[in-house]
């Protein structure tokens, strides 16, 4: 794994997430609780919906097309219908830009 450089901190507000794209083209949503800045596979596991563009409700990401709910922290899946999981990658903020631990 390596600290892969993504977005400015400030492009991203509390409650709101957005893609990334890494430079193999995997997808990425970052997700700004009140904690912090977290890192989830974008696509959901049920239908390959993205999960960026569904609603964060507490630490939850909630699928906008069957409604699948993922915890954010750890990935699990907290609503049917999907059963598996998403990947999570940790994060950190260095100078106001958001890096994302991925790859090889």
């Amino acid at each position: 794994m390596a600290w892969v450089q993504t977005i400015s901190a400030d492009e991203l507000a509390e409650n709101e997430m957005q893609q990334v794209v890494m430079e193999d083209g995997h997808k990425i949503a970052l997700v700004h609780l009140s904690d912090g800045i977290y890192a989830i596979d974008d696509t959901c596991t049920h239908a390959e919906a993205s999960l960026s563009e569904g609603d964060v409700i507490d630490s939850r990401v909630k699928c906008p097309l069957h409604g699948a709910e993922f915890e954010i922290k750890s990935g699990d899946v907290k609503a049917f219908p999907a059963v598996i999981g998403v990947a999570t990658y940790d994060t950190k903020i260095e100078e106001n830009t958001i890096y994302v631990n991925y790859g090889e």
